[in-house]
């Protein structure tokens, strides 16, 4: 995900999505470029986590070619502002294994914000030391669980004791290679899976993060998943205006750009990045209509947004 629920930028930005358009020109206008752009270098996971729809999940599966990510990574690196760059999507990016050269390719077309999302079952220490040193910014690790039986119920094939040693070795890693980046964001999700122990989830990672390197904890709230998932009630009425057609844009990995990262089977499409550049497809026809119509409270005609709960929320 780009932003989770309880985060602060995410909470500011629905407080204004909740208000009257008129008095917000931010509804008015777009940048150039997307502020963020999510690209997806893979759709597969090695796990079956309990909140994520994979068992859905109909369109193919694949990695992203290098070509077209640089394709991508070039276009944006040239704007006079340049987008936070995600290196993931609806799977698990370490399973890619050109990610480092991927990071250090957009740190030397001169990204400055490259982010990850990982649930750290496979940050090895050699891959640890490549992304490391490839240059990735920040790193938020997935870890659903505070101890072997909520873990596993949650985080369904993984292994805790794997994933806890994972992370602790890279914070030494990391450490030793005087490094103070990627900073590491350690996300819980409390759900009657693991019985919200969010307390236990804070005294688990205490004496684990470096605070000094801006290390922290994040607890986020479950998600209907655009339609995947159930946890939240839609009602019929939409309450908010979605952000993501001003701020973001979500690349799956075969180049096809969609409303959104909640869009994890590709209903939604905006163009082509296969044949289309970022800037076309941003400032283009079909987005400008997107915008149009979400501006109104209109999410007719796109399915995963009439059941996302983003935009049900007051």
């Amino acid at each position: 995900m780009i932003l989770n629920a309880r985060d602060k930028i995410t909470r500011g930005l629905l407080s204004l999505a909740k208000s009257p358009l008129l008095f917000y020109p931010y509804y008015r206008y777009h940048l150039p470029l997307p502020s963020e752009i999510l690209i997806e270098n893979t759709n597969n996971c090695n796990a079956q986590c309990v909140m994520c729809p994979r068992e859905t999940l109909t369109r193919k599966r694949g990695f992203m070619e290098f070509a077209l990510f640089e394709k991508i990574i070039r276009e944006v690196s040239g704007a006079r502002r340049t987008p936070v760059v995600h290196l993931h999507g609806f799977g698990e990016p370490l399973l890619d294994e050109s990610l480092p050269e991927r990071i250090r390719l957009a740190k030397t077309c001169g990204i400055k914000h490259t982010y990850l999302v990982t649930n750290a079952s496979l940050l090895f220490p050699e891959t640890s030391r490549k992304i490391i040193a490839a240059g990735l910014d920040t790193m938020k690790i997935s870890f659903y669980g505070t101890d072997e039986e909520s873990y596993r119920a949650t985080m369904r094939r993984l292994d805790f004791k794997v994933a806890l040693h994972n992370i602790t070795e890279f914070v030494k890693i990391r450490k030793e290679m005087k490094k103070r980046t990627p900073k590491l964001i350690l996300q819980y999700l409390p759900q009657e899976a693991n019985a919200a122990k969010t307390e236990e989830f804070r005294s688990l990672w205490h004496a684990v993060l470096d605070k000094s390197a801006g290390d922290r904890l994040n607890s986020s709230t479950l998600h209907n998943y655009g339609g995947g998932r159930a946890y939240n009630r839609v009602g019929e009425r939409m309450a908010s205006v979605c952000f993501y057609p001003w701020t973001a844009m979500s690349v799956l990995w075969d180049g096809r750009a969609v409303t959104c990262c909640m869009d994890y089977n590709g209903v939604q499409g905006l163009g082509d990045l296969n044949v289309q550049s970022v800037t076309e497809i941003w400032n283009g026809p079909v987005l400008a209509a997107i915008r149009r119509n979400f501006g109104k409270l209109d999410y007719s005609g796109f399915p995963t947004c009439l059941c996302c709960d983003w935009v049900s929320r007051r």
